[in-house]
């Protein structure tokens, strides 16, 4: 098959490096990309931050994925699925596939009970974030946010989790609320998505990441063993063979 062009989109209070390791597990010739969006990083922001958010980071995936010559298979964790969905609707043609592991947000979810569900587990979750924000400050909030796997990453690994502490505030509302995507905008997306999701994941994430494969009109839903949340960072080798089977089976559709 033709080489494929893979570009890599972090999730909440990360950057580029995040998919360090799982780049390191794809075959060599593979053009792997990773981008830092907007806010995220070490860099200097442009502004105070007021414009974090869904149609910022959107344009910027779609802009690198067009540096690096379209037909792109883009892959999203987390914060930037939806931006992954933002950008198939803002240019689908630069993107061949796209690969998006748990999302985060309700918009997806239609069933009555389902988002009664997820509104309950979610709100437990960023909840706890939002307190710790405010009463410890930004560093503790993103240990809040990663969990329990925190403290078993190298010391490396959490310098980078870490050093993205400064967007916390944004992520928890002091950015711009993420655009709306609800199912009649999924099924406007004819890209080939595949939704993977840990079989051991939570309902804030797994009821939406259900919702989402089913809503999208290309969607698959693959749910893969003895994961959660945390797998692109816990174990890269498995999610890059993730991305791998999902990259070769569209190479032998023609795409």
């Amino acid at each position: 098959m033709m080489v494929p062009r893979i570009l890599f989109v972090h999730g909440a209070a990360a950057d580029a490096r995040l998919w360090q390791p799982v780049i390191a597990a794809l075959p060599a010739d593979w053009q792997a990309e990773a981008i830092t969006l907007t806010y995220f990083g070490e860099e200097a922001w442009p502004d105070d931050g007021g414009g974090f958010g869904t149609l910022l980071h959107a344009r910027e995936v779609c802009e690198m994925a067009a540096l690096m010559g379209g037909d792109v298979h883009v892959v999203g964790w987390s914060y930037s699925v939806h931006v992954v969905l933002q950008a198939l609707l803002d240019a689908p043609a630069l993107f061949a596939s796209a690969l998006l592991y748990e999302a985060a947000l309700g918009q997806y979810v239609i069933d009555d009970a389902e988002r009664e569900a997820f509104n309950k587990d979610a709100g437990s979750v960023f909840g706890a974030v939002g307190a710790v924000l405010a009463k410890d400050g930004t560093q503790a909030a993103v240990r809040q946010l990663v969990g329990s796997a925190f403290t078993a990453l190298a010391p490396s690994r959490q310098a980078m989790y870490l050093a993205n502490h400064r967007m916390m505030p944004l992520l928890m509302g002091a950015g711009e609320p993420p655009s709306k995507i609800g199912p009649d905008l999924l099924a406007k997306i004819e890209t080939p998505v595949l939704v993977a999701m840990g079989a051991d994941t939570r309902p804030a994430f797994a009821i939406p990441s259900r919702a989402l494969a089913s809503a999208l009109p290309q969607g698959e839903l693959d749910v893969i063993t003895g994961a959660d949340h945390f797998l692109p960072e816990t174990c890269p080798p498995l999610f890059a063979a993730v991305v791998e089977e999902w990259i070769e089976r569209q190479a032998q559709s023609g795409r």
